[in-house]
């Protein structure tokens, strides 16, 4: 490590150290964050702007405004706005509010010896930072897409990384217990289950002298999974012989729509999967 290197980290990481409690908030994992950049005279890492973006839209649900969406609402002002402000939080504070976000994830590059990387999360309503974080990178030196994530997760509030996603579960019967990935979630009719997502969920539903539906959907984020189970009673003699179950899935993810029906000999073990990004495949 060069001794700038190491003055550079030693200035800074009280800094990152004083900002790291305030980064656990949990504010709505939906607002609204622009992604811009401070340069002081520094050409390294030319596209970390847009890369934190990109894993910040990958990762999250949060509603992201990158400089190339900020330049197109308010044209080439917003580069020289950002310069102007030269990292003071005020002041970004109010190109966010220009922008219509809730906040600012302002990208700091300079170079001090080595090249000085900083993340600052601004808060435009209040017009502070709430977490800041600081890296002295080797010139030359560029982070990798996991070293980006990790930049992101020590500034960004951990509940922005988990997504969520919702199972809708209508059954023509009421009173059938209702169990997702071996967890009871109550009985028919039931109100919408939050899950974790992306991430694939056994649904059981069963109810005393009817046959039981088992099946398994996939959940994308901030996505809606409607499953509609069909029991018939264990005594119907049409039922004994013609097995139907039926899945009306309707996926919300963009502007993506799909439908399916299953069938199959065997009630009691429907190894039916749903997935909204493709066909569904019944075994």
């Amino acid at each position: 490590m060069t001794p700038a290197r190491a003055g550079a980290i030693a200035a800074l990481g009280a800094i990152a150290v004083a900002a790291a409690g305030s980064a656990q908030a949990d504010p709505s994992p939906k607002r609204g964050v622009a992604v811009l950049e401070y340069r002081g005279g520094s050409g390294a890492v030319p596209d970390i702007g847009q890369r934190a973006a990109k894993a910040l839209r990958k990762q999250t649900s949060l509603e992201i405004v990158d400089a190339g969406d900020a330049r197109v609402s308010k044209g080439g002002r917003v580069d020289a706005a950002v310069a102007k402000c030269a990292g003071d939080a005020r002041c970004v504070a109010g190109i966010g509010r220009a922008l219509g976000v809730d906040e600012v994830l302002l990208i700091g590059v300079s170079e001090f010896g080595d090249v000085i990387l900083t993340l600052q999360r601004i808060d435009v309503k209040k017009r502070k930072v709430l977490a800041r974080i600081a890296e002295a990178l080797a010139p030359g030196e560029t982070p990798d897409d996991d070293t980006v994530a990790d930049y992101l997760r020590r500034v960004m509030p951990r509940s922005d990384f988990i997504r969520w996603g919702t199972i809708r579960i209508k059954a023509n019967v009421g009173g059938a217990i209702v169990t997702v990935s071996g967890e009871s979630r109550g009985e028919t009719p039931i109100d919408p289950i939050k899950v974790t997502a992306p991430a694939s969920y056994d649904i059981s539903v069963d109810k005393s002298g009817y046959v039981g539906f088992r099946a398994t959907v996939d959940v994308p984020p901030d996505a809606v999974v409607q499953v509609r189970p069909v029991l018939r009673r264990a005594d119907d003699a049409w039922y004994k012989k013609w097995w139907v179950a039926a899945i009306a899935g309707t996926v919300v993810v963009g502007a993506v729509t799909v439908a399916v029906v299953a069938t199959q000999d065997d009630p009691t073990s429907l190894p039916t999967h749903v997935n909204p990004f493709g066909m569904m495949q019944a075994e």
